[in-house]
């Protein structure tokens, strides 16, 4: 149970979770109706429909990645192993129909959206994972999917939430890049077409370093748009995303690229827990 639940990327989903959730709740929802929102039952339904699908995405990530992971990560790799190939498929098949039977509850259109967001998963480890920069691109967007479906289901659009999650969507890009280089000798070996594989790890490293820049200049422009306190929160965001990349510049070797790599885990983690004060 342990192995599948590390398959599953528990750590991953359960953020997915809890994000959908604020967001529904200090986001979408007018301030008097906060708590109400969790009396919907199709919030739920939308919640969980996400995440039972992303858990799908990790697993059928995890197939494909079953000869990298076993060069890059052979521990782990070890660990989850203790899951059969065929446990772990018909896992994600369960995984797939419950999280659209629960978008077809919500409505027709809810079930469509789900289901090109399952699909997008599967392409994305099927095909796309083999195509620099797509790839990355991919990953980011197929990653902030369920917000917008829950946004799409409260009818919610504005331009500081489009922004923060161009922020999000920047570090998420920027992590995916900084897999490369942890990854690279298992990509090397296997084949596959990376930014780090093709171009070099200076490039990736300067790629990475680029995108940090990236991510403060709209800062200055967007500041009336948010609250002090998400103010603070965007702040320690770039400050970590700055220190991260200072990591990934300075050192080589996997055991510093694994300190910027939990780094980026504490951005999202903050970047989920600053939902509430948007």
């Amino acid at each position: 149970m342990l192995a599948l639940l590390s398959q599953v990327r528990w750590y991953n989903v359960s953020l997915l979770l809890l994000g959908q959730y604020l967001t529904a709740c200090f986001v979408f929802a007018p301030r008097d109706l906060r708590w109400n929102i969790l009396l919907d039952l199709n919030t739920h339904l939308i919640a969980w429909s996400g995440a039972l699908i992303m858990a799908f995405g990790f697993l059928i990530n995890s197939f494909y990645d079953y000869a990298v992971d076993t060069i890059n990560r052979p521990k782990q790799s070890a660990f989850e192993r203790l899951v059969s190939k065929r446990t772990s498929l018909k896992t994600a098949i369960f995984l797939l129909i419950f999280g659209l039977f629960g978008a077809c509850l919500v409505n027709f259109k809810a079930f469509v959206f789900f289901g090109l967001f399952s699909i997008g998963l599967w392409y994305h480890s099927h095909r796309l994972k083999n195509l620099p920069l797509v790839s990355h691109t991919s990953a980011a967007i197929l990653a902030l999917t369920p917000f917008f479906g829950m946004s799409v289901y409260h009818n919610f659009s504005s331009i500081h939430t489009f922004v923060y999650g161009a922020l999000l969507g920047l570090c998420l890009f920027s992590r995916e890049m900084l897999k490369d280089l942890l990854m690279v000798k298992g990509d090397v070996i296997i084949g596959r077409k990376t930014i780090a594989s093709e171009f070099g790890e200076d490039k990736t490293r300067f790629a990475i370093m680029t995108i940090a820049i990236i991510a403060w200049i709209p800062t200055f422009f967007v500041k009336g748009l948010f609250s002090p306190y998400a103010e603070i929160g965007i702040f320690i965001i770039l400050v970590l995303l700055s220190v991260a990349t200072l990591i990934v510049f300075k050192n080589s070797q996997l055991k510093g690229l694994r300190w910027a790599h939990l780094i980026y885990k504490i951005i999202l983690v903050i970047g989920i827990l600053n939902l509430p004060f948007l």
